[in-house]
């Protein structure tokens, strides 16, 4: 990818900066979403002695968590370009928090649609090429899947469908959430997914030829919001999908997920621009 100027974290690079051992104490917390293991000696160790040197051209376990750890720091205070930039050059192990901090970038402060379909194409490219490294890891294909969602909301639903993202996105939720049942952002964007299919192809098309069930889709969602009712991400794409009803507009419940997302404390970085959008929403909403 050329060489871009990074846009700051518009709120305080100092607001949401886990030192020490500060990371691992709140990462339960951080990743109660995700269901992330955190990325010690221990767990790098386990995984290079599973896949070998194709995760990366570092054999110390002790170096890559502390790498792997500082760009998860920096991830989450806000830092995307620094985090990325450490996820890919340790190697193949990296792609995970690389590619969240891309797509996070992407979607919240990139405003160049040209480098906002770059950043997502190389994270999903990159969780791609992991996937056949550490089938077993959850979040190299809720990583992958989100990716391609994203790109796909970028080029249009219609389009992407047509050229089989869809099935590569709901193959990938649907590993994740076999690997980790209690994954809730992966049943969120499961449920994004049908309902999305749904209201682009209709329900028969929909159902026969890409899967797609708006039944499924709002379970999938409930699914979510008991396992982390916290999540400001989590709600506001609920809350989109509730939109997309047009049999039932049901506001009252789009308005309670938005204020949810908009009233939310936030843990870290991405929380909080996911609050700030939840606030234009509301009042979006409200007007």
């Amino acid at each position: 990818m050329k060489q871009i100027e990074w846009r700051a974290f518009p709120y305080g690079d100092r607001v949401y900066r886990y030192t020490g051992s500060a990371l691992e104490t709140h990462w339960p917390v951080l990743h109660g979403s995700d269901r992330e293991v955190f990325p010690d000696a221990r767990r790098v160790a386990d995984q290079l002695e599973r896949c070998g040197p194709a995760l990366s051209h570092d054999a110390d376990p002790n170096s890559l968590a502390e790498l792997l750890q500082s760009a998860w720091r920096d991830y989450h205070a806000g830092d995307f370009c620094a985090a990325m930039t450490t996820g890919r050059a340790i190697g193949p192990i990296g792609a995970v928090v690389a590619g969240r901090a891309a797509i996070a970038y992407a979607m919240h402060l990139e405003s160049d649609p040209e480098r906002v379909l770059t950043l997502l194409c190389e994270a999903a490219t990159a969780c791609e090429q992991l996937s056949q490294i550490e089938p077993g890891w959850a979040n190299v294909w809720y990583t992958h899947a989100l990716a391609l969602a994203r790109y796909s909301h970028q080029i249009s639903v219609v389009k992407a469908l047509g050229r089989g993202l869809g099935g590569k996105v709901r193959q990938s939720l649907m590993i994740a959430v076999a690997l980790e049942p209690e994954h809730a952002a992966a049943h969120a964007a499961l449920g994004a997914y049908h309902i999305e299919v749904v209201d682009k192809v209709g329900s028969v098309v929909g159902r026969l030829t890409h899967g797609a069930s708006r039944t499924l889709g709002l379970r999938h969602f409930e699914r979510a919001i008991v396992l982390d009712p916290e999540s400001p991400s989590i709600r506001i794409a609920y809350a989109n999908a509730l939109a997309l009803n047009r049999r039932s507009r049901r506001n009252a419940a789009i308005e309670r997920n938005i204020a949810a997302a908009a009233n939310c404390q936030p843990k870290d970085a991405i929380a909080h621009l996911d609050a700030e959008l939840a606030r234009s929403l509301q009042e979006g909403v409200e007007a």
